[in-house]
């Protein structure tokens, strides 16, 4: 192997090796959910911190617990909107891909406190696939919250509420295309020369061309660009499992012209190591996370088609703005000269909203089935962006 690769997990490298020599150059969507999601080594299933600041990387919920009850008020109002005429209905509140548990453990904490009734008639379901975290998870909530708390393989069917995911969409394997005018090539990964190395070959799948003739974009020049299948076939599986309720996508991401832009002429796929970013997919195999941004447009339209209709697309600044972060940060603002504790209060709760980061990197896209038109929901009063 070469250096970078001696630096990877050596049981995956070889499982994805003998992959190829059996089988041929591999699609890189292929590659990339053997080096996430193999049962055993893959990176999401392997042992090890992965999330925080000890991890590989952060997210909002790991920032300050004030974005979880924020959160929780949205989710209160949601309640408030489907149970109109029926307040004794079990509420359900699905989340999947929950990482260490501390966005659940949040959002459970403030309707502990500021709703009671709803808190006692509220179910938690925490759908996870990696063994790892599923023990964290368990092992963190389970003592603290056991009447609201249940784990799931799958979205449950029939269910009535909210489905939730917070960076979840983002690390589904992705295809990776090569685009010019007509020409559409997809990125291969090969074994040569004791190294994995990238071929450009005719689309693994008709679908690639679907998803871009849907998009109805043109490309008069040469672009690399993500495509995720993963994601359209999730959320049609959440709209038909959902009878009722909201679905709250959190990610990073843009509409589909923004996105395929050449603005963006490698695209945006990245991996995430030690907290440092890095385009080399090859090396630190299973031992580092892979991202792309998220298309919300294809989204949403694929939403469309079973129900899910989007109500409201805008990013973390405006949401969290609209939910009362501003209020909460008065206080610690006013004692941050006096206090550390409250100076790193105000500092985080700052980073959560920063223009040139957090606040609008992260985007937050909301959608509804058998919700009446023209619901008003506090995270979606400050416009951010037209719909999508």
């Amino acid at each position: 192997m070469k250096n970078g690769q001696k630096m990877s997990n050596v049981r995956l490298t070889g499982i994805i090796q003998k992959e190829i020599e059996k089988d041929g150059p591999i699609p890189f969507a292929r590659f990339m959910d053997l080096a996430l999601y193999h049962p055993e080594e893959g990176y999401y299933s392997a042992p090890g911190d992965k999330i925080g600041w000890e991890g590989d990387f952060y997210t909002s919920s790991t920032v300050h617990p004030v974005f979880g009850a924020l959160l929780a008020k949205q989710l209160m109002q949601m309640n408030a909107i489907l149970d109109s005429k029926d307040n004794k209905k079990i509420f359900t509140i699905v989340e999947v891909g929950a990482g260490l548990g501390s966005l659940c453990h949040d959002i459970l904490k403030e309707i502990q406190k500021e709703n009671p009734s709803l808190f006692k008639r509220l179910r938690y379901v925490i759908v996870e696939q990696s063994p790892w975290l599923l023990t964290q998870q368990k092992a963190r909530l389970s003592p603290l919250f056991p009447d609201q708390l249940s784990w799931s393989d799958n979205i449950p069917t029939g269910f009535f509420g909210v489905l939730l995911t917070n960076e979840l969409l983002d690390a589904f394997p992705i295809h990776r295309l090569v685009v010019h005018q007509n020409s559409v090539q997809e990125i291969h990964v090969d074994w040569r020369n004791d190294e994995f190395t990238e071929i450009n070959l005719a689309p693994s799948t008709p679908e690639l061309n679907n998803y871009l003739n849907r998009l109805k974009l043109s490309f008069d020049q040469r672009l690399e660009l993500e495509i995720n299948l993963s994601a359209i076939d999730w959320i049609t599986s959440v709209a038909q499992a959902m009878t009722q309720g909201f679905v709250i996508t959190i990610d990073y991401g843009y509409p589909a012209p923004e996105l395929y832009s050449t603005r963006r002429p490698r695209g945006t796929f990245l991996c995430y190591y030690k907290h440092r970013t890095n385009e080399s997919p090859y090396e630190h195999i299973g031992e580092q996370d892979m991202t792309a941004h998220v298309d919300f447009t294809s989204i949403a339209r694929r939403g469309e088609c079973f129900g899910l209709n989007p109500i409201g697309f805008t990013d973390q600044g405006h949401f969290l703005m609209g939910l009362g972060i501003a209020q909460r940060m008065e206080a610690p603002a006013l004692k941050m000269h006096e206090s550390e504790a409250d100076r790193k209060d105000f500092l985080a709760m700052k980073q959560l909203m920063n223009p040139a980061g957090m606040g609008v990197t992260f985007k937050i896209l909301i959608q509804a089935k058998h919700i009446s038109e023209g619901v008003k929901l506090d995270g979606l009063q400050f416009k951010a962006f037209d719909p999508l």
